[in-house]
């Protein structure tokens, strides 16, 4: 009893220590204050020149994916975003540097949802492709793995598939994330379920054994402690596991009023499913991360979709305006033009690192791999995506996160509230 105490102790002062130092967040949201570290804002001498290009008339990109393999849903809308910059910067001229225009060229490769693969490739790309940037991969290890080679070699990566803190946590200086980083995904889901009254009391937590859920699952532990919501179940799964039941069942007896996964797609459909056949779990709440904001989930969960909650990066009603694509409803509209269905968040958010890449090299006289880098690290302008705004470690600190819920098999937006098509349906089951 009392080493277990002691560890009870020693726990409870490391996240007093966490929750301090997220306190200390500045108005602008500047999140350096969580890691104690000072990365410097002067541009690196170890950038590469962009590639010698005789009688150059495009500007090129480098993409390793996931085309096929366990990634292959989210690798897709990964594309579709990509390629959908890329058409309507080219239906419109180019992109203008100095008097001169350039088409955008994308380069792609399949990695097969593999990480030997990704790596292959990135380098394939900067030593032989010689392309000028690199469009970051889906998930966190990939972009994290593609980040090692591309800071190596001086390349610039803007990445739209990887929000583990992991990533920018290390002495790098040409990589940066277009979306909201893991650790803060369930900060507006805790702000907004506390508002609740009665606001719920407790939470289990299950996370797969990766790198983006992991962080995700410090965010949640971090955020519910702000609010004095109580973890009564914590487990860490093997991360190519399709079995949740066994982890379901040890939940019952702790009766959580929120149930949480850090999930991929797949993870969050098989959990989904496997949920619904568990009928003495009776949550208040049960919320993911990729899943419920899928365009195909219903579809591929069936009835046991309804009420599910889905953190997501991006809404189509939201109220931004920028450049390039104008509104996110005027995105919308293009996208359905072109692919005939409604954008996922991640075919929004790939659109949204070719716009920063496009904004940055606008503002350059001349196409030139310090001015660019320049430029990104010195924006900060709104987005039909929504705010982009880095800090010196060269995530974006100026993205909210928004939340969606299934209600009668439609996905809707249920905050934030300026967003919102209707209200939480809380509880999910009627209380015993």
């Amino acid at each position: 009893m009392q080493k277990k105490a002691m560890f009870l102790f020693f726990i409870a002062v490391a996240l007093g220590s966490t929750l301090i130092l997220i306190s200390r967040q500045n108005n602008d949201g500047n999140r350096d204050v969580i890691y104690n570290k000072n990365i410097s804002n002067d541009i690196h001498s170890g950038i590469s020149p962009l590639s010698d290009r005789l009688d150059r008339k495009n500007i090129y990109f480098g993409v390793s994916i996931s085309k096929t393999g366990r990634f292959s849903v989210e690798g897709e809308n990964v594309i579709q975003g990509y390629n959908l910059w890329q058409e309507h910067v080219n239906k419109n001229g180019g992109i203008k540097i100095g008097e001169k225009s350039y088409p955008v060229v994308i380069k792609y490769y399949d990695d097969n949802s593999k990480i030997e693969k990704l790596e292959e490739n990135i380098t394939r790309l900067i030593k032989e492709d010689r392309v000028d940037f690199i469009l970051g991969p889906f998930t966190s290890g990939f972009n994290l793995a593609a980040s090692q080679i591309t800071e190596k070699y001086g390349k610039i990566m803007i990445e739209s598939g990887g929000a583990s803190d992991s990533i920018f946590t290390r002495d790098q200086h040409f990589t940066f994330a277009t979306q909201t980083s893991a650790s803060w995904w369930f900060k507006d889901f805790f702000d907004m379920i506390s508002q609740i009254n009665p606001a719920p009391k407790t939470y289990a937590l299950i996370t797969p054994d990766k790198l983006f859920t992991r962080s995700v699952a410090k965010g949640v532990q971090i955020w519910a402690a702000t609010k004095n919501i109580q973890e009564v179940y914590y487990q860490i799964v093997d991360k190519e596991t399709d079995n949740f039941i066994p982890y379901l069942l040890e939940m019952v007896p702790k009766d959580p009023d929120i149930i949480i996964l850090t999930s991929h797609y797949q993870d969050a459909v098989d959990f989904s499913i496997q949920l619904s056949t568990i009928k003495e779990l009776r949550p208040k709440a049960v919320v993911m991360t990729i899943g419920p904001s899928e365009i195909n989930y219903v579809q591929d969960v069936g009835e046991g979709a309804e009420g599910m909650i889905g953190v997501t990066q991006w809404v189509a009603n939201s109220s931004f305006k920028g450049p390039v694509f104008g509104t996110p409803q005027d995105y919308v509209r293009e996208f359905k033009n072109k692919y005939g269905q409604l954008p996922t968040y991640q075919d929004a958010q790939s659109s949204a690192t070719g716009v920063i890449y496009q904004l940055a090299l606008e503002r350059c006289r001349s196409l030139n791999a310090k001015e660019v880098l320049k430029h990104i690290k010195a924006l900060d302008v709104e987005t039909f995506y929504g705010r982009i705004k880095y800090d010196s470690r060269g995530m974006n600190i100026g993205h909210k996160m928004a939340l969606v819920q299934i209600l009668q098999g439609q996905m809707k937006t249920i905050w934030p509230l300026k967003a919102s098509q209707t209200t939480i349906k809380f509880p999910l089951h009627s209380q015993l």
